[in-house]
């Protein structure tokens, strides 16, 4: 942000922080797909500053409410940085004045009319818990200045301190009550390590799944089997949050009591918490640990479902197959290996019951490519593009590391931004458009799956994660499924339609992740992010031409066709489940065409 200011204090940081995050939600899902957002000032001005700089936007919520703001550039996709407060103006009022963030809210609730349906009255709450929660985590990496979250992997895991900025409440996280602490060590922007709970079962009700691993292997990296108590009992490691809510159900009480569960309290290994929650990072271990958490956090309750176990193994076994078929198309796809789910179930029990205890102890070993690459070399580029505590985009004193006085307070040259986010496009576009077209294989790439393997700082390769969130079309993608033997249910959750396969590919892709690395990178330069989505759009030309393959939608988008974006407030304003969420369109950042109320961004 052009008017950060060192003096800011953490309640004023994440006030901001949090407003940004829900205009670019109200702005990509309601003003632009409704046409109520426009580049002028309001006929009526009373209560608004004068303006020192900037560009004004108005959104006009409903007949009885509307939003201002100045923000650096005008955007067709809503992508912007704001060089002012949020100002409101209800009907009947004075003037215009700037809210709290709770005020915001409740008068965007209030003057709802666009909607079918129950408003969620407890998305106040959320969005001011999620407040709070940046507020404790700025304090916090205020007391530490010399803490840098791109120094390593484990550093830019625990220091992506503002969430999705696209996203209403991108720091709420719904612990129990008496879990609640100022900087609790399992949550990863304090930068603790913090003891995995371990519990020890009966050996009787175990299950390992693995592909290329042996059992008693897969055994040993996820909990430390010395605190067996004999050998026909096993260690399984959670979260200590999770393990708290576990052995406090009536089912595991039962269990514990009978001595059929044996509770081994914080024993396990120190791990760091990720930028997940629930993923857990322990130096020079071959593994991460994925767990469940039954937490919702921001939009999710973050567990392993039990059919989302067994995909997990499917798609690895896909992963590995396609790697090995050594398709040129793909010679950039770089993916972390999850071969092994480990879960316990009581020998008796009804099925729902089962279920349930495979959930709650289910994990996931995905692979430790820090071991491939060294830590040093691996980012996530969630937080490569993310704010240091001032809302100042890190990556640009990043990419000029030359660790001068200068250079602290300089941008890097346009040339050498652009050089660099060209590479960065080499190892990201290619893979993703190739894995869907040529093979019908959805990855998610949105900012938090994607991390990106550097030399020297400069690009070089992209891993993509998390193949649990992994789909198939059915048009060509649920063909890899041959010779599989899977439960509907499994299959159901696995396989997209074309056109959802499509959308979440161009949403994550261009509208999560690649316009937020331009708008991180364009900071203060407004017009160098015209010549980043310029660069964009010569990588994408490059890729259509060397698929080999018909992409009708990839051609659609290259001749001007509509960005989806998907619609995380109006999923949190309805109260309904992230699998749930729809798209809106959004224009296309080249082609977008001129109107009376929006004005070409991008052309």
């Amino acid at each position: 942000m052009s008017d950060a200011r060192p003096s800011r204090l953490p309640d004023e940081i994440s006030r901001h922080a949090s407003m940004h995050a829900l205009l670019n939600c109200i702005i990509k899902e309601v003003a632009i797909p409704n046409d109520t957002l426009s580049y002028r000032f309001p006929i009526r001005r009373e209560g608004l500053p004068e303006p020192r700089h900037g560009i004004p936007l108005l959104i006009e919520w409903s007949a009885s409410l509307a939003l201002f703001v100045l923000v650096d550039r005008r955007s067709v996709i809503g992508s912007h940085f704001y060089l002012s407060d949020v100002y409101l103006l209800e009907a009947g009022a004075a003037g215009w004045h700037a809210p709290s963030l709770a005020e915001l809210i409740a008068a965007l609730l209030a003057h709802c009319q666009w909607h079918d349906g129950r408003l969620n009255q407890a998305l106040c709450d959320q969005v001011v818990q999620s407040q709070d929660v940046m507020t404790t985590i700025v304090a916090h990496a205020a007391e530490q200045p010399r803490l840098h979250p791109l120094t390593d992997y484990r550093c830019s895991e625990q220091g992506l301190w503002f969430g999705h900025p696209n996203h209403p409440t991108p720091k709420a996280r719904h612990w129990p009550s008496h879990l609640l602490q100022d900087r609790p060590a399992y949550a990863p922007e304090f930068c603790a390590t913090t003891a995995l709970h371990q519990f020890s079962f009966p050996a009787a009700g175990l299950s390992v799944q693995a592909n290329r691993l042996h059992a008693p292997d897969v055994l040993a990296q996820v909990a430390d089997q010395r605190h067996a108590e004999d050998g026909d009992r096993v260690v399984l490691s959670m979260h200590p949050v999770q393990a708290d809510l576990f052995r406090k159900d009536v089912r595991v009480a039962e269990q514990i009591k009978d001595g059929i569960i044996g509770d081994l309290g914080p024993s396990g290994w120190h791990a760091a918490p990720t930028a997940s929650m629930r993923t857990w990072y322990i130096d020079g271990h071959p593994w991460v640990l994925k767990g469940s958490l039954n937490v919702r956090i921001t939009n999710c309750v973050r567990k392993n479902a039990w059919y989302e176990l067994e995909s997990t193994l499917v798609i690895d076994r896909i992963m590995y197959r396609l790697t090995q078929q050594q398709d040129a198309a793909l010679q950039a796809l770089c993916v972390a290996q999850e071969p092994a789910t480990v879960h316990w179930t009581p020998v008796a029990g009804d099925e729902a019951d089962q279920r349930w205890f495979r959930e709650q102890t289910g994990m996931i070993l995905r692979e430790n490519f820090c071991q491939r690459f060294t830590p040093q070399r691996c980012l996530l580029s969630a937080t490569l593009f993310a704010r240091d505590a001032q809302l100042v985009p890190m990556v640009l004193s990043y990419i000029d590391a030359s660790g001068s006085e200068e250079a602290q307070h300089a941008l890097p040259a346009e040339r050498q931004v652009r050089e660099w986010f060209q590479a960065y496009l080499k190892t990201l576009v290619a893979p993703v458009m190739g894995l869907f077209f040529r093979h019908g294989i959805v990855m998610e790439p949105h900012l938090q799956n994607c991390v990106l393997i550097h030399e020297a700082g400069m690009p070089r390769q992209m891993l993509l994660r998390d193949f649990e969130g992994i789909k198939l079309t059915k048009d060509k993608g649920v063909d890899w499924l041959a010779g599989e033997s899977l439960p509907p249910r499994v299959r159901e959750s696995m396989t997209y339609s074309r056109e959802q396969g499509w959308n979440r590919i161009a949403y994550c892709l261009l509208v999560n992740h690649l316009a937020e690395a331009i708008l991180a990178l364009s900071w203060q330069r407004p017009a160098l992010g015209d010549a980043l989505w310029q660069d964009t759009l010569d990588e994408l030309s490059w890729v259509r031409q060397t698929l080999g393959v018909e992409a009708p939608e990839l051609d659609a988008l290259l001749a001007g066709g509509e960005l989806p974006c998907k619609t995380n407030f109006t999923l949190r304003l309805m109260a309904k489940a992230d699998r749930e969420a729809q798209y809106v369109a959004l224009p296309n950042p080249w082609h977008a065409t001129q109107g009376t109320s929006r004005e070409v961004a991008y052309g």
